[in-house]
């Protein structure tokens, strides 16, 4: 009878005990490491594909180009422009945002598919890394082409689209751009071309977002016990503290 009061007691002991004793495996690591990336990753994509997932977060939100910046503002000086131009400049700018967030739900299965290929020596090797991005940079790596060619056909879409007066926001913008491109061939004004492509400028910041939001989650794992919210997670990223 008094072995089975003590039981308990012994029990608590070994299980504490036993997480020390045994180490993690590699497959553990592994385990821990594409489970927390999987959850990190959809919770930051899932944000970014909602309605203001860009447009209303300052660390993603997608302006116009510099160059075409330069335009407005020639532009804008003419009397009777600058209200108008404004206008267009604003919903140009919703515009990109809206399309970047479109184009996200395509991103979410070829980044969750990259995750669950990852092999449990480059689990070991990304977890152990100095760089609090090396799971970021290591799926950038994988996935970046592939989300070009998914995104750039959302996004070439949803800017073809006609938003204004008939007019669609790839028009616009190639508007602006044709009129700067002809003052630049002027001898003596000193400026350069710039690019009328809108599409693959928006796809190109769309995947900066993506990055820097899953960059966030790898970083918040790394570094806040708080983050990691099951017994695995808490052993594999323990190991970092």
């Amino acid at each position: 009878m008094k072995m089975l009061k003590k039981l308990p007691l012994f029990l608590s002991f070994l299980f504490l005990f036993s997480c020390d004793e045994f180490p993690l495996t590699d497959a553990e690591i592994a385990a821990g490491l594409k489970s927390a990336l999987e959850f990190g990753s959809k919770y930051a994509l899932k944000t970014l594909g909602a309605e203001d997932g860009f447009y209303k977060d300052i660390a993603v939100k997608i302006g116009l180009p510099e160059d075409v910046a330069i335009v407005i503002t020639q532009i804008s000086k003419v009397p009777g422009f600058g209200i108008a131009i404004k206008e267009i400049e604003d919903q140009l700018i919703l515009t990109i945002n809206r399309a970047a967030e479109a184009s996200i739900e395509e991103v979410i299965p070829i980044v969750v598919t990259a995750i669950k290929e990852i092999t449990i020596q480059d689990a070991k090797t990304i977890l152990f890394s100095s760089n609090n991005y090396a799971a970021t940079d290591y799926l950038r790596g994988k996935t970046y082409d592939p989300l070009c060619g998914v995104c750039s056909s959302v996004i070439g879409g949803a800017l073809n689209k006609k938003i204004v007066l008939n007019t669609s926001a790839q028009d616009v913008w190639k508007s602006f751009t044709d009129l700067y491109n002809t003052v630049s061939q002027i001898p003596l004004v000193n400026l350069s071309p710039v690019e009328t492509d809108l599409t693959e400028y928006t796809t190109r910041k769309a995947l900066d977002g993506v990055f820097v939001k899953v960059g966030d989650e790898e970083e918040k794992i790394r570094t806040d016990i708080n983050a990691r919210t099951t017994d695995l997670l808490r052993r594999v990223f323990g190991q970092l503290d």
